[in-house]
């Protein structure tokens, strides 16, 4: 059988540095976490749980509550906040709010109730003041709470990107498609910079509040409105790569509108604008996950965190700007 002093041996490290890994009394290099984790794969170490959460006083559970599991965010979110609770030993309990409040509340409660050590929280309520009324260790993750450290990707920034880039493209009148977006939520940021940006560069933006993010014939005769209005619009912004999808998938069926290939650039960094090639403001979703558990380890060892930790974005550039160059295209700068 193999014990925590075969780990130690195989790592080169103390039998105290391999059980400060396992049980996150403190955190470690990277090069000594590597260490140990390549010696616990190699070895095929199996830590008792019952034993390890005797010895500590913790379950060794993280809970992650997101609104859905289906959408690409979030998905590659839970997959990239699974593998950093594996890194660090823990599991991780997903919960799934479906944008409900009563719902998120009923989740936070049960995880709670199942003893988990900390919760990763996407919240969508609209007051969130709540979760500051206790000391449970708690990380916000793409919002902002006051009170509540969060991890947030820099969606202002990623606005001013966009606007840069279909100014670069020759555009002068873009349009932005969004949902109804909260103000208190990160989101609602990239508007802003977009917004910003837009009035620095003597662009004329104009907003179109889809009912849907689904594209039926409401959300089509909204676009098509706003696309023949005078001066005609000549560029998209979407504030969410499903969103830019929608509008090409929606061009292509639409005569009237397939013609106008106008500069697109969307937001997320989802497959799905690489298999549209569209241009993208790319979130690190990745690194947001595995950080926003670093940071809820530190919380739950009794460790100090920022309040806000907030990740460069990336503008990722492909044909729906590439192609509308104004040095290619001959278009007034």
């Amino acid at each position: 059988m193999i014990t925590i002093k075969d780990v130690a041996k195989q790592a080169g490290v103390s039998t105290a540095t391999v059980s400060r890994y396992m049980n996150q009394r403190d955190m470690l290099s990277e090069r000594t976490q590597r260490a140990v984790r390549q010696a616990i794969e190699q070895l095929g170490y199996q830590p008792d749980p019952t034993a390890r959460a005797l010895q500590s006083k913790k379950s060794s559970m993280i809970g992650l509550v997101v609104p859905v599991v289906d959408y690409a965010f979030f998905s590659r979110l839970t997959d990239a906040v699974e593998q950093a609770c594996s890194r660090f030993g823990y599991k991780l309990l997903l919960c799934q709010s479906a944008y409900d409040a009563a719902k998120e509340l009923e989740m936070v409660a049960l995880l709670k109730a199942n003893k988990v050590d900390g919760i990763l929280l996407c919240s969508r309520l609209g007051d969130a003041s709540l979760y500051t009324r206790n000391e449970f260790p708690i990380i916000s993750i793409d919002r902002e709470i006051p009170g509540i450290p969060s991890i947030t990707a820099d969606n202002y920034s990623g606005g001013v990107l966009a606007a840069e880039a279909l100014y670069r493209a020759g555009c002068r009148r873009p349009l932005i498609l969004t949902t109804e977006v909260p103000e208190y939520m990160a989101m609602y940021q990239r508007q802003r910079g977009f917004l910003d940006a837009c009035a620095k560069l003597g662009m004329a933006a104009k907003v179109c509040v889809l009912h849907d993010a689904g594209f039926g014939e409401a959300e089509t005769s909204q676009i098509k409105t706003q696309l023949v209005s005078n001066p005609p619009i000549d560029g998209v912004f979407a504030l969410g790569d499903m969103i830019a999808a929608g509008y090409v998938h929606m061009a292509l069926q639409d005569a009237a509108l397939n013609h106008l290939r106008l500069p697109l650039v969307g937001f997320d960094g989802l497959d799905i604008a690489r298999l549209f090639a569209f241009s993208t403001v790319a979130q690190p979703i990745r690194q947001m996950g595995a950080r926003a558990v670093e940071l809820l380890i530190r919380r739950i060892n009794g460790e100090s965190v920022p309040e806000t930790l907030m990740l460069p974005v990336e503008y990722i550039e492909r044909r729906s700007t590439r192609a509308r160059r104004p040095e290619q295209r001959g278009l007034d700068t």
